[in-house]
Order: C-alpha cells, then sequence, then structure tokens
C-alpha cells in the first residue's frame, strides 16, 4: 500500500467491534528460539510506510496490537477503549516495540506504570499523557473521526506529507543538531517539488490545490 499512488491514507482497525485482545500466547511456544527478536521490525511497517496511517481503536488495545498502533502516526479511540501491555502478567514483557515507543512518547515514570504494572490505562488517561491523538464518544463517532482526518490528510501533498512524517520519526532519535540538519535538506528537497509550487499558486489564487505528489 504503501507504494501505490491511489492510497492516499491508511487506516488500521480491527473487527466486531474490538481493536485487539492481544497475540496468540499458546502459539509463542511453537516460535524457536531467536525467532521473535525481530517482531518490532514488522510491528514497525506503519512507521515505515511513507503514507500517513491512523489506528482507530474500540474497547481492547492490549500487547501486539497496542504496539502496532503505536507505531501509527494518528490514534484514534472511543472513550470507553482500554489500552496495554500486559506481558509482565504472565512473566513476559513487550517485544514489539511497545516499552521503547511508550518511553518515548511519555517519558520513564509513565512508561514503568505502564509497562512494570501491565495494567489497563483508558483511553481518555491515555489521550491525557499523548499516547492517543484523540478520543471521541463511540464507533459511530470513531468512523466520522477517521473519515475526517482522512480526507484532511488526502487534501495535502503526498510528498510533503511522507517527507515531514520521515524527518518527523528520524529527528526523534536524533540529536537537535542533527535534526535541525535533517529538517533544513528535507525543505530544500521540497522547494524543487511540483507539489511545493502547486501549493503556493494556489495559495495565491485562493483555490484549492492540485496535488500529484511529484
Amino acid at each position: 500500500m504503501g507504494r501505490d499512488q491511489d492510497v492516499g491514507v491508511i487506516v488500521v482497525r480491527g473487527a466486531n467491534g474490538v481493536f485487539t485482545s492481544g497475540g496468540d500466547v499458546k502459539g509463542f511456544f511453537d516460535v524457536p528460539r531467536d525467532g521473535m527478536s525481530h517482531l518490532a521490525w514488522n510491528i514497525g511497517a506503519p512507521e515505515r510506510c511513507p503514507k500517513p496511517v491512523i489506528a482507530a481503536m474500540e474497547k481492547y488495545a492490549f500487547g501486539v496490537g497496542w504496539e502496532l498502533a503505536l507505531a501509527c502516526d494518528f490514534r484514534l479511540a472511543t472513550k470507553d477503549t482500554l489500552v496495554a501491555l500486559p506481558e509482565v502478567s504472565i512473566g513476559q514483557m513487550p517485544g514489539s516495540g511497545g516499552s521503547q515507543r511508550v518511553l518515548r512518547m511519555v517519558g520513564m515514570t509513565r512508561a514503568k506504570d505502564m509497562v512494570m504494572t501491565g495494567r489497563r490505562v483508558p483511553a481518555p488517561e491515555a489521550h491525557q499523557w499523548g499516547l492517543l491523538t484523540d478520543v471521541v464518544e463511540d464507533a459511530r463517532a470513531l468512523d466520522q473521526a477517521v473519515l475526517s482526518l482522512a480526507q484532511r490528510l488526502n487534501e495535502l501533498s503526498p510528498l510533503a506529507l511522507a517527507t515531514v512524517k520521515r524527518v518527523l520519526n528520524q529527528g526523534e532519535d536524533a540529536s537537535l543538531e542533527a535534526s535541525f540538519d535533517l529538517e533544513g535538506h528535507a525543505y530544500e528537497k521540497l522547494r524543487d517539488s511540483h507539489d511545493y509550487k502547486e501549493g503556493a499558486q494556489a495559495f495565491f489564487e485562493k483555490r484549492k490545490a492540485k496535488y500529484t505528489g511529484k
């Protein structure tokens, strides 16, 4: 989907009113040693995707499913959604990037509260922490929120979105000086793009821009 020009925004969602209750714990024991040490790379696919990725969550977002959501760009949830990394409750720990993403998003104190206790964090609290982009009333409101966000993103330059997503993701772990340099070079790259010229011209002419992603 990341290379499909007909796809502007990707939405990750569960089924039957539930995002996910987590992984198949019983099946984990059938995997040979070192067969699961690369899970963070697999689950990190939304982060590497050049297109915006939205996670739309209802009821439960536990374990590897929550880790997948954490790799998405936007996380929307209903107010009754619970999010958790409960692995410690069965003598394990998150293995698909969850502990490290939570740590970087909310800091050490809250990360330890969530990961070391395995507790289920209500969506409003997770939103207050900065783990969720928005919290809505119910499934119907979630549908509308996802559609509204997707429409907004689809109105923007695909090239600009892909570029700024990469700058933000790479800048998170870089020094401030390196991040400034990364941002500056990306800015210069966009200055030569068709989309920037089109966007500026549309601004001058007070019309809607027609972006091509080039």
